[in-house]
């Protein structure tokens, strides 16, 4: 079952809505955080650690990543709703072993490791099928290996491998057995989609998640939680989160 958040879903919250109207998004965004983190992560959350993490996002309290001057680079930064989700879900759950598929400029990436880095804990492995020309993704085509925006002091927790993910995802699975948390950003075909989610879904532990970039694309996200029989939730921009937990 996938349930779908967009402004309507939260017409029980009228000062929040009038402000989201206005361009003040932040306490819609933070109603919609608190509710997919409740809803996702169950008996496991914890208000005081999610006050602590939309502090954190309110005040951009963030070790900063590497930048080009004037550039400004697209990706999940902790700005943006799906960024916002992706920083908070990661401090909330407390993740020891996460997997990323895709990386790019490696934003989505940083977003990950701010969070492993106040939560002390958690590594994240990442695989990308490097691409120096991202045109479309990249205006400015700025040539630079994957990931180059992740600054040092993060890299402790991160492990990134080069390549297809058809040929280096089982492998890493397989290395680290089971995983807390799956997020997939990489090529974005039906395909591609259903396969990653296959290849890992046996390897979440019980009450794991899985996150997925741009699941309006294609119906991939929707068909494999439903044929898991799980529970899903579709933000109104592009992203998606699901528990591995039987309805």
């Amino acid at each position: 079952m996938i349930i779908q958040y967009n402004k309507f879903s939260f017409i029980s919250h009228p000062f929040a809505l009038a402000k989201f109207a206005l361009g003040r998004k932040m306490d819609l965004h933070e109603r919609m955080l608190v509710r997919s983190a409740k809803l996702l992560l169950g008996k496991k959350f914890d208000q005081s650690l999610s006050n602590q993490a939309l502090n954190e996002i309110r005040a951009g309290d963030f070790i900063p990543m590497r930048n080009i001057p004037g550039v400004a680079l697209p990706g999940n930064m902790p700005t943006y709703l799906f960024g916002k989700f992706l920083y908070y879900i990661v401090r909330c759950a407390r993740p020891e072993l996460m997997v990323e598929t895709g990386v790019a400029h490696g934003v989505s990436s940083w977003t990950i490791l701010n969070a492993m880095h106040r939560n002390g804990t958690g590594n994240l492995y990442s695989i990308d099928l490097p691409n120096l020309d991202l045109k479309s993704y990249n205006p400015a085509n700025i040539s630079q290996q994957s990931g180059w925006v992740v600054p040092d002091i993060l890299r402790q927790r991160w492990e990134l491998q080069l390549g297809p993910s058809s040929e280096l995802l089982p492998a890493l699975i397989k290395r680290l057995g089971k995983i807390d948390i799956f997020f997939h950003d990489s090529d974005h075909s039906y395909d591609n989609m259903m396969f990653e989610f296959g290849a890992v879904y046996d390897s979440i532990k019980e009450e794991g998640l899985i996150l997925s970039d741009d699941v309006h694309k294609n119906n991939s996200f929707r068909d494999f939680v439903n044929s898991s029989n799980i529970c899903g939730i579709q933000f109104y921009t592009k992203g998606g989160a699901a528990v591995k937990r039987r309805q």
